[in-house]
């Protein structure tokens, strides 16, 4: 009975072969009464899993692989520490690359999953460049921090986010408003909406415009000062930026300038790093540990053929905390 495997473990309790594997790898994700009955069953037949025969007899490397867009932002430092996290109590190692915002490393870092026969990916992408092709591999993958159809996502809800900083902002009486990033996205566009909605008008020259190239601390407060010195007086009482980062760098020109935050401009951020919490940057709070569990969950489902092939789109609800800077 001491040879009995995975499937005949399974039969025997009644469960799933993937429920079986789970319990073993100590998913607490698994029904309590399954869990019990698959326990009971190993302990009656002794049963020890080889991980190396598993990976040979399954083809499974347990490796997932981890293209990230960049590594500056604290708020990905947080992430890649919580899905190593998560990966290995699932009995998984984390592959990292990083794209660097360009689609081209991108579709490298990915070949290079492929080649290392990964068992799945998790992605943060540069945009729409690759999705269509990623969409076409017989790899699980699952984007994160953001929704893109075809695949698999799991992010926070951007336009509601936005709607919220315009609300609040409109709520302390502001009338003025200015926005901070590289391209407008669905947080500009939720933002502008709840200005539009109550009555308000966002002028183009509020915008400051960063590069896409604006990826460390250095370019993007170039592009600050750049925006500061061309403007004769700033036409916003309040301001919200893409990242803590920019929120930061923004309140450092600011300070320079003996321009007070929030008393002059009030700002919020978003990510609720770190950076902000030491800084006392009001921002956006990402649930972290929310987003890497329910990734790391749709994407083992995905390898186990647990979901229906129809894509998952999970957008998750953004909740704005409060500090010093607004």
């Amino acid at each position: 009975m001491s040879k009995l495997t995975m499937k005949e473990i399974a039969k025997l309790a009644n469960v799933s072969q993937s429920t079986v594997s789970r319990v073993i790898n100590g998913n607490n994700g698994v029904n309590e009464d399954a869990a019990k009955r698959v326990l009971q069953v190993i302990e009656e037949v002794g049963y020890v899993p080889n991980k190396a025969a598993q990976t040979l007899k399954k083809s499974q490397s347990k490796i997932i692989g981890v293209c990230l867009t960049e590594t500056y932002n604290p708020y990905f430092v947080e992430l890649i520490d919580a899905l190593e996290f998560e990966a290995r109590k699932n009995g998984y190692s984390i592959l990292l690359h990083n794209s660097k915002h360009n689609p081209i490393i991108e579709w490298e870092s990915i070949q290079n999953f492929i080649a290392r026969q990964v068992d799945g990916m998790i992605l943060v992408p540069t945009g729409e460049y690759n999705i269509q092709r990623i969409s076409k591999l017989t790899i699980p993958s699952v984007v994160m921090t953001q929704n893109r159809k075809p695949l698999d996502s799991v992010g926070l809800d951007h336009v509601k986010a936005g709607k919220i900083v315009g609300e609040k902002f409109i709520h302390g009486g502001h009338k003025t408003f200015g926005f901070m990033g590289t391209i407008p996205d669905d947080k500009f566009l939720g933002y502008k909406s709840a200005l539009y909605e109550n009555g308000f008008e966002f002028k183009q020259e509020n915008y400051i415009q960063l590069q896409e190239t604006s990826t460390n601390n250095f370019l993007m407060r170039q592009d600050i000062e750049t925006y500061l010195n061309s403007a004769s007086s700033l036409d916003f009482t309040c301001l919200f930026t893409a990242n803590d980062i920019m929120a930061l760098e923004f309140m450092k020109a600011a300070k320079e300038r003996n321009i007070e935050i929030p008393g002059d401009i009030s700002v919020i951020g978003f990510d609720d790093t770190y950076l902000a919490k030491i800084m006392g940057i009001s921002s956006i709070h990402q649930p972290i540990e929310e987003i890497v569990k329910t990734t790391i969950e749709i994407l083992l489902n995905r390898m186990e053929d647990e979901v229906s092939a129809e894509s998952i789109q999970i957008k998750l609800e953004p909740s704005l905390i409060e500090r010093g800077s607004s």
